[in-house]
Parts: structure tokens; C-alpha cells; sequence
């Protein structure tokens, strides 16, 4: 189908401003217009973007999790990418998407939501993951 596109995802979060850095400093979103709701939050705009493509809604946090699976962003210039979680000391995993030109890079953001990051560029391995020693969570900016 021709023209179809993600809109935006929506992810609940205790901790907005958590959230906000984390898309800020991986992905380069920036908050923007959102309309005057009485639920807090925030809406995040790619860097030319002229529409949110990430919602964060203000919720707390429940034992009761839903069944949200990931968020896919497509990225640019894998490397750096690499090396900001790295630095981070998130964990990650990277491996090539088969029979594609692609490299599928999977870690959490501040609320233990997965999230991937798509790139146009090949890895040049089978699988790059983190420090053995940092396990799956939070990917929480320190």
C-alpha cells in the first residue's frame, strides 16, 4: 500500500522527563506543540519533522504491564549509534535483518520499552551485543 507510513507510538511513562532525554540524546526527537490535556506528557518531533511521531503519556507504573512489544525507528550512520549506547552503557543487541540490506538494533528505553532502530547499513558481523556484563532493562541516562 503505497504512502503508508508509522504515524507515532504511544508510550506510558512514570518519568517524562527520563523519557524525553533518552529520545533526545539517542534518536535527536525534540518535544513539541501538544495539545492542553489534563494527563501529563509530552510529544516528540524528528528534527525537521512537522508532526509528533512519539507520544509519551504520563502514567504510572503498574504491575499490569500491557502487551506493547517494540518501537521501530529508522536510523542513520550505525557506527555512532553503537557508540552512543555504548558510552551509555545500555545494553543492546545488533544483527542483520536476512536477505536484506538492513541491521536491526534492539535495547530499552527508560520505562523498559524495546525499542529498535533500523539502519541502511550492513553490520559486518553476525551479532554485536553490549558488555556481557550489563544486563536487559532500563536504558536510564546517567
Amino acid at each position: 500500500m503505497k504512502g503508508v507510513r508509522l504515524d507515532h507510538a504511544t508510550i506510558n511513562t512514570d518519568d517524562v522527563a527520563a523519557s524525553v532525554a533518552f529520545y533526545a540524546h539517542f534518536l535527536g526527537l525534540k518535544p513539541g506543540w501538544r495539545p492542553n490535556w489534563s494527563a501529563g506528557g509530552a510529544w516528540l518531533y524528528a528534527a525537521d519533522g512537522d508532526y509528533p511521531i512519539l507520544h509519551l503519556l504520563e502514567t504510572p507504573r503498574s504491575d499490569g504491564a500491557g502487551m506493547f512489544n517494540h518501537v521501530a525507528f529508522r536510523g542513520e550512520d550505525l557506527p555512532a549509534y553503537i557508540a552512543k549506547l555504548r558510552q551509555a552503557r545500555c545494553w543492546f543487541e545488533a544483527r542483520p535483518v536476512d536477505q536484506t540490506p538492513y541491521t536491526q538494533v534492539h535495547h530499552f528505553d527508560p520505562n523498559a520499552v524495546r525499542i529498535e532502530v533500523i539502519f541502511e547499513e550492513p553490520l559486518g558481523a553476525d551479532r554485536v551485543t553490549s558488555d556481557p556484563d550489563i544486563a536487559p532493562g532500563r536504558g536510564i541516562l546517567t
